[in-house]
């Protein structure tokens, strides 16, 4: 009897060790009854955040659009999702979110995806912000560098500056977009109306409003 009642004990301590996954805990489930696990964390840089503040936002899983009233900081450089306790901590969500629609202080939405292809030394655990959507989607990258010079009469002084690269994505398919061939090699489909369109309005690729122009030019194309 015994030994039947310290099994028992062994096989449900076990159980709850898994369930714990050391150190996590279920912070939300989605439709199809996954869990969406958090833990606990520390948001390492705040200037690699995209925004200083906890915003609203609506997260996303494959299932659908989760229900929580939280508030959440995305760590751009690290692609780490955070959302704050009520006693003023931070926690991380550590499980795959592949849509974050952040709720911005004027009342627009900013949108966060990932689950692309591997492009440059970008994974498909990436976060990109969507600047045009639709069947092709206008994402823009935006990394950190960090430099700490001496400088004379001062000391040391730390410089952050922005790294922003944009890329175009149909499906997972996901290419660079820095010159026309690359973008026609995307739109194939509308490739002479794209050219025409590029030269008519003398797109510049460096240009982020040239690029949502285009990218919405060429979603009204195929609808």
């Amino acid at each position: 009897m015994k030994k039947l009642l310290l099994l028992l004990l062994i096989v449900v301590f076990c159980v709850k060790i898994e369930a714990q996954e050391y150190g996590t805990r279920i912070f939300l489930k989605d439709a199809s009854g996954l869990d969406i696990r958090s833990a606990s964390a520390t948001i390492e840089n705040v200037n690699y955040l995209f925004h200083p503040d906890y915003l609203k936002a609506s997260l996303y899983t494959r299932a659908g659009k989760l229900k929580s009233e939280a508030k959440y900081k995305l760590l751009l450089q690290f692609n780490r999702l955070f959302y704050q306790e009520l006693d003023g901590s931070d926690m991380e969500v550590i499980s795959p979110i592949y849509r974050i629609e952040f709720e911005m202080p004027n009342g627009s939405i900013t949108v966060f995806e990932k689950g692309f292809d591997v492009v440059d030394n970008l994974n498909q655990n990436n976060f990109y912000q969507v600047l045009s959507d639709g069947k092709a989607k206008l994402l823009m990258d935006t990394k950190f560098a960090t430099e700490t010079k001496m400088v004379y009469g001062t000391g040391a002084v730390t410089t952050t500056d922005k790294l922003i690269n944009y890329y175009g994505a149909i499906g997972t398919k996901i290419i660079k977009v820095s010159k026309e061939e690359n973008l026609l090699s995307l739109m194939e489909d509308k490739s002479a109306e794209m050219a025409a369109f590029i030269k008519k309005e003398k797109t510049k690729f460096k240009r982020q409003s040239d690029l949502e122009k285009l990218f919405n030019y060429y979603n009204q194309l195929v609808k």
